[in-house]
């Protein structure tokens, strides 16, 4: 809990706090009032004025600052439009008391008026920093201000709940600050984002926006802080840092975290590096990719990536995998990668794997390194169809008339001159790819989904923009390409 002890007689009392950087929590202030605070406010009329003091920074017992990576301090200042709320009855914000700093601000003392409208309170249940927040019960903005080395002050709810008036009144904070620490060399960070998510709970998001050009990274790690509710319950943390006003990174947690009030929960240091993706991006990135990335989710942090290598070959023999207990096979929604990982698993250690599975054979031992858990899989008939349609250069959202039930049934469009470019574009990009096997584009790709009978799977043919069930013993016309998740 961080308290910031003040003795103001029958008064109401309020700090604002610009912690560093730190693990260990919110400080305490719970040393020798400061000695511009002698005065016990009067309470004719109510009150209306209150001397607020807070121990001097670096006083014996007392911790004004966090102390960061370097043990670097950070002194507890008022600041000039500071304004505090009090209510007469707890748990109430009907009827606030608002009282304004007099004076500039920029010491560890200073004196309240009473600022608001109605007669001035005689007594007082509890009390609330900042008073901005009032109008909304005093919850954490879910939109904040970048503040070089701290968190936004206008985001730092506090209270005190007052029982004896006479006594020092202890404020609480009841928010935790998360901490993202970013290196990089010159990117302009205009925005973080932070999503926290509890288990089995509603998502909460927070944004931290940069002032003008935005943030510049360096060598030296650049600390954003960003005010969050505080709370008992672990969640999954995600930032996401926009550079020139693109989200274009994300940093996740680990595991949950806990997020407890008065406390600040920091990142390990981390090099600024782009990977939220878009559609037709190299997949992992340009300077070694291993496919091109057709479909996102998540704004870019995941998606799907057709690989720049195909085997050709049969199939598989024309039976049923289905009824030859490959039970996922046929299933809805369709999972290539559950079906992948099945089939090969009961058809690996076979003497005649290679030769009857050509295109799983490779999947698993070439793309998946023989792991018959690994990434790497046949498509489904809907993958096909949204990479087909993002091949074409279509929107897939726009084409949801096009059913993968649909064999021998041309997509409207697929050979107007602009899908033509754009699919002769996609096969430049990818062809491009060191070590790639062309794709031809008068040939066929093969899903992992067999028609009813058995003998036959579904392919999209690219030259004719439709969906085909061809035969299982395809031979060289059976081109699987796989496709991954990220």
């Amino acid at each position: 809990m961080k308290k910031l002890t003040f003795l103001a007689g029958a008064a109401l009392v309020c700090a604002l706090v610009c912690p560093g950087c730190s693990g260990d929590g919110f400080d305490e202030m719970n040393g020798t009032p400061d000695a511009g605070n002698p005065d016990t406010p009067a309470v004719e009329g109510g009150i209306r004025t209150l001397t607020v003091g807070m121990a001097q920074f670096g006083a014996p017992g007392t911790r004004a600052s966090f102390g960061d990576e370097s043990d670097g301090k950070l002194p507890v200042f008022w600041d000039g439009n500071d304004r505090i709320v009090a209510y007469e009855t707890a748990g109430e914000y009907t009827v606030g008391h608002a009282y304004r700093l007099v004076g500039a601000g920029g010491s560890a003392s200073g004196t309240f008026s009473y600022d608001g409208g109605q007669t001035a309170p005689a007594s007082v249940a509890e009390i609330y920093y900042p008073e901005a927040l009032a109008a909304s019960g005093f919850a954490v903005p879910a939109e904040q201000t970048y503040t070089p080395g701290s968190f936004d002050p206008a985001a730092h709810v506090m209270r005190a709940s007052v029982s004896d008036p006479g006594a020092p009144i202890a404020f609480e904070s009841l928010v935790s600050v998360a901490c993202l620490r970013l290196t990089g060399s010159g990117e302009k960070v205009t925005s973080v984002r932070l999503d926290l998510t509890p288990s089995g709970g509603q998502a909460k998001r927070y944004t931290l926006a940069c002032p003008g050009d935005g943030v510049e990274l360096s060598a030296t790690p650049t600390a954003f802080y960003i005010v969050v509710e505080g709370s008992e319950t672990p969640c999954d943390a995600a930032f996401t840092v926009a550079v020139g006003g693109t989200e274009t990174m994300v940093q996740k947690t680990t595991a949950a975290k806990t997020f407890a009030a008065s406390t600040v929960v920091r990142l390990p240091v981390v090099a600024y590096a782009k990977n939220l993706y878009q559609v037709l991006d190299y997949w992992p990135n340009d300077t070694a990719p291993e496919g091109i990335v057709f479909s996102v989710s998540n704004g870019g942090l995941n998606g799907v990536i057709l690989s720049h290598q195909e085997q050709t070959g049969n199939w598989g023999p024309n039976k049923s995998e289905k009824n030859d207990g490959v039970t996922l096979m046929r299933e809805e929604p369709e999972d290539g990668l559950a079906v992948t990982q099945q089939l090969i698993g009961l058809r690996k250690d076979v003497a005649d794997f290679a030769a009857t599975y050509p295109g799983f054979e490779w999947v698993l031992n070439t793309k998946n390194a023989s792991d018959a858990n690994g990434v790497w899989y046949v498509p489904t008939r809907p993958e096909l169809r949204e990479l087909y349609l993002v091949m074409c250069g279509m929107d897939p959202a726009a084409h949801s008339e096009w059913k993968a039930t649909a064999d021998n049934v041309a997509l409207e469009g697929y050979n107007s001159s602009d899908a033509v470019a754009a699919r002769q574009s996609f096969k430049t990009k990818l062809d491009a790819i060191s070590d790639s096997n062309p794709l031809v584009l008068t040939g066929r790709l093969y899903s992992c989904y067999e028609n009813g009978g058995g003998d036959s799977v579904w392919s999209i043919q690219l030259d004719q923009g439709m969906y085909r069930v061809m035969t299982k013993s395809g031979g060289q016309y059976c081109r699987i390409r796989p496709v991954r998740r990220f």
